[in-house]
This record gives structure tokens, sequence and C-alpha cells, in this order.
């Protein structure tokens, strides 16, 4: 395999030696390049002999020396040269089985790859490694990984994840944890499946195996309105929610005598489940799980008490409209209230149901163009309506249904701001006017 160059940095050594976006990078001392790992790992020695295979098909090969780990600044269009590693479980909750039937190809892509998962933090099985994917894991010691463990009884998650090769997960742990890889592992909680004693079970397992499992991330199973023909899940009951926040601070209280670390966190949707107070900061320790979704609202709420003194008390006279999904809406409004006190401003918060996804589908960062659309109609033109980032695809003005940002404000007449998920990029799209 080989990585076509999307950039070349200033005054770099690609840059000297004439390399440009476009050209491919085949080899380092004659190893093949399948991925930004193999080319990081190979090209720190000192000495490198390189083939670059030019655009207009000539192929050089170059002799660098260089100062031990001195990069040759040379960035990829890819993290992935050869093909992803794809999924090859049939998971009874697998999101992407549950998309609607005309959402875009790209989306329907189930990405179990380890390289990914170390270099992205996404969660993989572990199911689908060869021999040699081990050599590499142990080999450039890719710590820390983050894998979906679900359950670490072994009938049970091969039963979950559809695969036989699911029921080795505690042997597979151990392996890395022998290797000295660490990992975050994650538990997709579902009623009637994993949850109760078996939850229990697969916490204290896990947590036998620290340091090298450092965290438990536990999150509510996500189901959409398009499960036709897949297996009965029930949905997360405020009970069944209530349980996993309980379990989590008891298990918590002894994780902190005996590991020094709180070790499993229950992410911020139980919370907004049961309606219980979210956790203090301290709870989520080092925030390992954010990207999870557990200790985002608790971040945003601190982040907004700290920018709240250098609110100003009065503004010129104007109106702001603030999109949220419905989970988050709950978070939202205590922020709103507050900003509302600012004479001369007025928020209003606009929750959007998810009817695109359906089901019990109620984040931010699933909504679509669509939903949005209908949630505004015509009653919003000219008026300023902010819509948090992460509702668009990573580096695009453009929605999950293919709506963009521009056909947003001209189908809606509305004056559509995009702010940054975090409450500094509320509070400035907000004071913007």
């Amino acid at each position: 395999m080989a990585g076509c160059i999307g950039g070349i940095r200033e005054n770099s050594i690609a840059a000297e030696l004439g390399l440009a976006p476009g050209d491919v990078l085949v080899s380092i001392n004659g190893q093949p390049i399948d991925d930004v790992l193999d080319y990081q790992f190979l090209a720190q020695e000192d000495y490198l002999e390189v083939e670059i295979k030019k655009q207009d098909g000539e192929t050089w090969v170059l002799e660098i020396d260089k100062d031990y780990d001195e990069s040759l600044g040379i960035d990829f269009e890819a993290l992935v040269f050869d093909r992803i590693k794809p999924c090859q479980n049939r998971c009874v909750f697998c999101f992407v089985d549950q998309l609607p039937p005309h959402v875009r190809s790209s989306l329907r892509i189930k990405d179990d790859d380890y390289r990914h998962s170390f270099i992205n933090g996404n969660f993989i099985t572990l199911t689908n490694l060869s021999e040699s994917d081990w050599a590499k894991i142990v080999g450039m010691h890719l710590s820390p990984l983050y894998v979906s463990v679900h359950c670490t009884r072994s009938e049970l998650r091969e039963q979950m994840l559809q695969n036989r090769q699911a029921g080795s997960i505690k042997q597979d742990l151990q392996r890395l944890r022998d290797a000295g890889i660490q990992v975050h592992t994650q538990v997709v909680v579902c009623p009637g499946w994993n949850d109760g004693p078996i939850l229990q079970e697969t916490i204290e397992d896990l947590a036998s195996m620290y340091p090298g499992v450092l965290s438990v991330g536990l999150v509510p199973v996500g189901l959409t309105g398009h499960r036709e023909g897949l297996t009965y899940i029930a949905p997360l009951s405020v009970e069944a929610a209530t349980m996993v926040i309980a379990a989590t601070d008891t298990n918590q209280v002894r994780f902190r005598q005996q590991l020094g670390t709180g070790f499993v966190y229950a992410a911020d949707e139980f919370y907004v489940k049961t309606g219980l107070p979210l956790p203090p900061a301290g709870y989520y320790d080092d925030y390992s799980q954010v990207e999870n979704g557990i200790g985002l609202a608790r971040i945003l709420l601190d982040d907004f008490s700290e920018l709240e003194p250098q609110l100003p008390q009065q503004v010129m006279p104007q109106q702001v409209f603030v999109i949220s999904g419905e989970s988050t809406a709950f978070l939202l409004q205590s922020l709103i209230q507050r900003l509302n006190q600012i004479e001369g401003l007025v928020v209003e918060l606009i929750t959007v149901p998810n009817r695109y996804f359906g089901g019990g589908v109620t984040v931010t960062g699933l909504l679509t163009g669509r939903d949005i659309l209908a949630a505004l109609g015509h009653r919003h033109r000219g008026q300023r309506v902010i819509i948090p980032d992460i509702v668009l695809r990573d580096g695009h003005d453009v929605l999950l249904d293919d709506m963009s940002v521009e056909q947003l404000k001209s189908s809606s007449g509305a004056d559509i701001c995009v702010a940054a998920s975090s409450a500094a990029g509320l509070l400035a799209a907000v004071m913007d006017g």
C-alpha cells in the first residue's frame, strides 16, 4: 500500500526535496506504508531510503540523513492507506443497522479499526484482529486503545455481538495488559441483556485488570425508529437508568478506596433520563470518557460558571434563538435563564425532536437539517438562530442529511449562526448580535 500526500510543511525536509501534494509515499527503508502509524514509526530513524511515486508516474528513491525523530514534514490525505478494517460483528444494538433507508453510504461504514482507536479514540471490539495486527499493536506499543466490551461473560458477548470470536474478550484484554497496552472500555447498556448482575460482573472483571483497564464508560443503548426485523431491545426506562447511576455510585466509592480512581462512569444521558442532578467535576477524574458523552454536561456548566462574571449587565435590544436536541434542552435552559437576566437580551430555546432517526434518539449531535427546518418553519425569518457545530459533518458546513447551512438559511429565512459546542462558543454567538 502507499499513502497519498495531502500537504507539505514549509521549510521542511520534504519541501527541500521537492515533494508535493498528490505525490505518493510508497515505502521507507524497503517497508511498505499502510497507514500514518507506519510512517511515524519508520520515519523517525536518522537514515531513510524513501520511495516516492510522483504525479507524473516517475519514481524517486531519496536517501535522507536527518536527526533522529526529526519530522519529514509530510501530511497525508487519510490516516489509513489500505482498506479500513471493517466490523465483523452483527451487534444486536448496532446503530448502523437502525439507520433510515436513504442515508448516505458513508454513514453505513462499520469501522472496527485498531488504528483509528489509537489515533482518534474510536471504540473497537478486538474481534477482527489478525496475528499481524496484534504484532503491530504490541511492536508499536499502541496505548491507550479504546475497547467496546459490553459484557465479559463469553457466551453472552458472543450472542450480543453475534460473533464467535467475541467470547475471548477477557483473554484479549489480558494479552494487551501483558504487553503494557492500556485500554479505556465502554459498555452499551441494553436493558434485559447486560444490565443488573451481569453489568456488575463486567465491572468487577474489568476492575481486576486495572491499570491495564483504565476506565469503564457506561452508555445507554441508542434505539431509532427503524428497527424492523431486528432483535428486540427494551428502551431505557427511568427505573433502569436510576439503577445504573446507583450501581456506578456504589462502585465508585469502593474503587476510589481500592484503586485511587472512580474507574466507572455513567453517561450524561442517564442523568437526563432520570432528572437526577449531574455529579460534580471530581466524579469524572480526568474526563477520560468525555468523547463518549460522559462529563460533557458538567464541563459546559462549569465553564459557563467561570465565564458568568464577565457577562454584561445590559446590551442593545436583541432576540436570539438557540437550537437544541431534546436531551440537552434541560441543561441549556438554566444557562438561558441566566442570559435572560441581562437587560435588553431575549434568548429563547427551540427544542427539536428527532424525526429523522425517530425512536429514542434525542441527542443534539444527531439532528438533521430537515428536523431543524421543521421546527423553524417560516416563523423565524430574519431572526438570528444559533445551531451548534456538533450537528455538522467534521470540516464541512453540511448536516447529517446533506442539507447545507446555506440551504437551511434560504429555506427558513432565518439568520443561521453556527456556534462552537461549548460555553464560550454559545456566549460568543449570543453576544455577537
